[in-house]
């Protein structure tokens, strides 16, 4: 038995991509350790339960990030985005909204 799946383009994750073409979310890991504990555990739930329902090793072995600025040009994503063992935490503090 499969369990039930949302209707094509419905529901919450539908709307938080919105109008996008984006075809993958990317969220940096040093600024997932910077949400509350609850928060942090709730994604590795739901992380494992991806991981359990897909094998995409079969499809493709690595995936590169490439930053853009907003005019769409290639931008060198800074350090403390890349460095999650160092957080710089005056530079996140800084992202917050």
């Amino acid at each position: 038995m499969s369990e039930v799946t949302q209707p094509k383009n419905s529901g919450e994750l539908w709307d938080w991509f919105g109008l996008s073409y984006a075809s993958f979310l990317v969220i940096p890991r040093v600024l997932m350790h910077e949400m509350p504990a609850e928060w942090q555990d709730k994604m590795a739930v739901l992380l494992h339960e991806y991981d359990e329902t897909f094998d995409t090793s079969s499809v493709v072995n690595s995936v590169s990030v490439v930053g853009r600025d907003s005019d769409g040009k290639l931008a060198k994503l800074p350090d403390y985005i890349l460095n999650y063992r160092r957080p710089d935490r005056e530079a996140i503090e800084k992202l917050k909204r």
